[in-house]
C-alpha cells in the first residue's frame, strides 16, 4: 500500500477523490513540462474540494519569499486586476514557516490581512507545504471557497496534503530527469572537449610545422603565402582552446570552492595567454553551500570566457570573498572595455538570471578602453 506518510489511500474514502488521487500520482511519468504537470495537480485539488480557487506558490531560491505563483480559477483579466501575486506573507507563509497544513475559516478575520482591490471574495483557506524528498519546502498548495458560509473539513486537508506530497514526488521525479539529462550533457562536452585537445589541435600542430619547415625554403608569394597560413593556424589553435575552456565540464569533483575558481583561473593564465590573478580566503570554501558553489564556478567560467573572447586584455584579476551573509566574486581586467547600448548580450543575461535565481545579482561595470569590472553576488547559503 502506498503511503505518503500522514495520509494513505484508505483514508481517502470518496472513490472519486480515490481515483483523482492516482490520476495525480500516474503524473509522475508523464514527459510535460513540469509547471502543466503542476497547474493539472492544482486544478484536481480545487476541484475534489469543490473549491472555486486554488493556487500552487514556488518559493525563491533564498526560500524568504514566493517567485512563481500558478492560479486555477480565476481568467486572466481577474489576476491581472488582482495586482502583484503574493510573496508569502502572512497566512501562506505560515504553511511554509509551519511545515504543516493550516486552515482557516474566514480569511477575513483580525489575524488576516484584507485582500486587494479587485480580487476575487475568498473567505475559507486551506493550504499545505510542498516537500521534495530531501526535506526542502519547494513551495505551497492551497485552496480557498467564495462561500462565507462554508469551511474545510478535516477529510478536504487529508486530500489537500495527499494532493501536495504527490506535487513533491513529482518535482523530485522532473528533478531527477535533469540531472539525467544535464550528466548526459556533460559527459558528451567532456568527450568534445577531449577530441578537440587530443586530435584536432595536434593535427594543426603538425601542419604548422610542416609549413614551418617549407618556410626558408620559398621565396616571394609563396613565402607570405605561408607566413600568413601560419598566422591564421596560430589564432585557429587559440579559438580552440578557448571553445575547449568554455565547454569542458568542471571535473574537480570533491574539490573545495577555492581549489575549482584556482583551477579555473590558472587555466587561463597558463593555457589562454593571459595572467591572471587569483585570490580568495581558504574559509570561504566552507562557508559557501554545495549549490552556491556549483552554480559560482560556472558563473566565472562564463566571465572569464567572455574577458578571454572579447576584452583583449593581457590581465585578468579574479577575487572571491565573503561579505556578511554574501559570496562575492570581483573579475577585472584591462581590455578595451565596451558599452551597453542595445542591452547586454546572452553571455551577460545568462550570468544575471543565474544570479537572480539564487536571490543575488550580477553587475557589470564598463567604459570603452577602461576595461570591465564583474560583480558577482549571492546568498552564500542559497
Amino acid at each position: 500500500m502506498w503511503n505518503s506518510g500522514s495520509v494513505s489511500f484508505h483514508e481517502i474514502v470518496d472513490p472519486r477523490r480515490l481515483h483523482a488521487l492516482i490520476e495525480a500520482m500516474l503524473l509522475i511519468e508523464v514527459e510535460a513540462p513540469l509547471p502543466d504537470i503542476l497547474t493539472q495537480i492544482t486544478r484536481m485539488s480545487a476541484e475534489l474540494v469543490d473549491a472555486p480557487f486554488g493556487a500552487l506558490g514556488v518559493l525563491h531560491g533564498d526560500g524568504t519569499r514566493l517567485a512563481e505563483f500558478i492560479t486555477v480559477g480565476v481568467s486572466d483579466e481577474e489576476r491581472d486586476a488582482m495586482g502583484p501575486s503574493p510573496t508569502g506573507h502572512g497566512v501562506l507563509g505560515q504553511t511554509i514557516r509551519a511545515r504543516r497544513p493550516v486552515r482557516v475559516d474566514d480569511l477575513r478575520g483580525d489575524d488576516n490581512p484584507n485582500l486587494p482591490p479587485g480580487h476575487p471574495p475568498m473567505h475559507a483557506f486551506l493550504g499545505v507545504p510542498i516537500v521534495t524528498r530531501d526535506g526542502h519546502v519547494w513551495g505551497n498548495l492551497y485552496v480557498t471557497t467564495g462561500d462565507p458560509g462554508r469551511s474545510f473539513s478535516e477529510d478536504d486537508e487529508r486530500l489537500l496534503e495527499a494532493f501536495g506530497r504527490a506535487a513533491g514526488i513529482v518535482i523530485d521525479q522532473a528533478n531527477l530527469r535533469r540531472t539525467l539529462r544535464d550528466l548526459t550533457v556533460a559527459e558528451e562536452r567532456e568527450r568534445l572537449a577531449r577530441d578537440l585537445h587530443d586530435t584536432v589541435i595536434q593535427r594543426l600542430f603538425g601542419v604548422g610545422l610542416s609549413l614551418q619547415l617549407a618556410l626558408p625554403q620559398s621565396e616571394g608569394d609563396v613565402a607570405r603565402r605561408i607566413d600568413s597560413a601560419l598566422e591564421e593556424l596560430d589564432s585557429t589553435i587559440q579559438e580552440i582552446r578557448t571553445t575547449i575552456f568554455e565547454i569542458d565540464h568542471d571535473a574537480t569533483s570533491g574539490a573545495t570552492l577555492r581549489q575549482r575558481a584556482g583551477a579555473l583561473v590558472a587555466e587561463v593564465d597558463q593555457r589562454l595567454g593571459l595572467r591572471a590573478g587569483f585570490e580568495m580566503n581558504s574559509a570561504v570554501s566552507g562557508a559557501v553551500s554545495e549549490h552556491v558553489a556549483d552554480q559560482s564556478v560556472l558563473a566565472l567560467r562564463e566571465i572569464l570566457s567572455n574577458v578571454v573572447r572579447h576584452a583583449q586584455a593581457s590581465d585578468v584579476s579574479v577575487h572571491v570573498g565573503l561579505d556578511d551573509e554574501d559570496l562575492v566574486i570581483t573579475v577585472s581586467d584591462n581590455g578595451v572595455g565596451f558599452t551597453l547600448e542595445g542591452g547586454p548580450g546572452r553571455g551577460l543575461r545568462n550570468l544575471r538570471t543565474r544570479a537572480q535565481d539564487l536571490g543575488g545579482e550580477c553587475r557589470v561595470e564598463s567604459a570603452e578602453n577602461y576595461g570591465t569590472l564583474v560583480t558577482w553576488r549571492v546568498p552564500k547559503g542559497a
